[in-house]
């Protein structure tokens, strides 16, 4: 569970786009509020926030908000 319950108000669910950044939806206004605060960099999104439209997404969760009992792919 993220701490904002899919609102977009933080970015405990913050993923890496590896390839298929055109195949998501346009930012949202809360992640352009982060971005325009640094918090988002051009190649990440919130996952409660974007939505594929088409095609293949490749992500990564970031590593501040990887989960201690969970493992995760490289």
């Amino acid at each position: 569970m993220h701490a904002c319950g899919k609102k977009g108000r933080c970015i405990t669910c913050k993923i890496i786009v590896l390839s298929g950044m055109e195949n998501l939806s346009p930012l949202t206004e809360p992640e352009e509020i982060y971005r325009d605060l640094g918090k988002l960099k051009p190649n990440e999104r919130l996952s409660c926030q974007a939505k594929i439209m088409d095609g293949e997404l490749t992500v990564r969760v970031a590593e501040e908000n990887k989960l201690p009992h969970i493992h995760y792919s490289e």
